[in-house]
């Protein structure tokens, strides 16, 4: 090849590739002088759009770049119920960390395969015609407006649950906590009315001194209570093995 012709091939080759590069430098620099909080106005309006109901992350978010799971962090987070629910907030928590899949959002399905709570408080409802508080589309009765949570790890977290149809209103506390790898240890108080009858269970954990430890000393002693709603008649009590 012709030296003269070799050397605009290899300008034509730098620009193009600087074509190319340009928008990742551009992005990184972005990021490293205005960081991930450009993510919240954006990501609390397509949640406003989509649901009609309020998304508001506080804090900063941060960011752990990973294929095909990236990991957001950020502070406080509350995600506000329908007009019709008992409760304002239907989940609340000091802080959160979520994991996404990026395969499954490039076909537009959004999945979290992990979502850590401190400290959140969720209230869940269901009304006597079918709407349920979980389900994100605006009438809260289309069973596919859900987002997929594959593993869900709680802090000191505090649960309501309300079935007005069937009865049901339960109050519980409960967290939990990794014992092996892609597995979680449950505790929890549970008490209130289930089927129109009065239940309460506990489930706690117990565990020597130093968290090395925990993974391998910890038992479970389970405690469930039955109590018959009036009208019922006396039933007898029964305790699980």
């Amino acid at each position: 090849m012709v030296p003269s012709r070799k050397h605009a091939v290899l300008r034509w080759l730098k620009w193009i590739v600087g074509i190319l590069l340009a928008p990742v430098v551009l992005a990184v620099l972005f990021i490293a002088v205005f960081g991930w909080n450009w993510l919240r106005a954006p990501i609390e309006r397509v949640t406003l759009e989509k649901t009609g109901r309020v998304l508001l992350i506080g804090g900063d978010i941060e960011v752990e770049l990973a294929w095909p799971l990236p990991r957001v962090h950020s502070g406080p987070v509350s995600f506000a119920n329908p007009a019709w629910a008992t409760e304002k907030q239907m989940v609340s928590a000091a802080a959160a960390a979520v994991s996404i899949d990026l395969p499954q959002l490039l076909q537009r399905n959004l999945v979290f395969p992990e979502v850590r709570l401190q400290r959140p408080v969720i209230f869940l409802e269901q009304t006597s015609d079918g709407r349920k508080n979980w389900l994100l589309d605006r009438k809260q009765q289309d069973e596919s407006a859900r987002i997929r949570i594959d593993r869900l790890m709680l802090d000191q977290g505090t649960l309501g649950y309300d079935d007005v149809a069937r009865k049901t209103r339960i109050r519980a506390t409960l967290s939990t906590a990794d014992t092996q790898p892609g597995k979680a240890e449950l505790a929890f108080t549970a008490q209130g009315q289930y089927k129109g009858s009065s239940v309460q269970g506990a489930r706690q954990r117990r565990a020597g001194a130093g968290s090395a430890r925990r993974n391998n000393t910890v038992s479970d002693q389970n405690r469930y209570q039955h109590r018959p709603h009036r009208g019922e008649g006396r039933r007898q009590r029964h305790q699980p093995a």
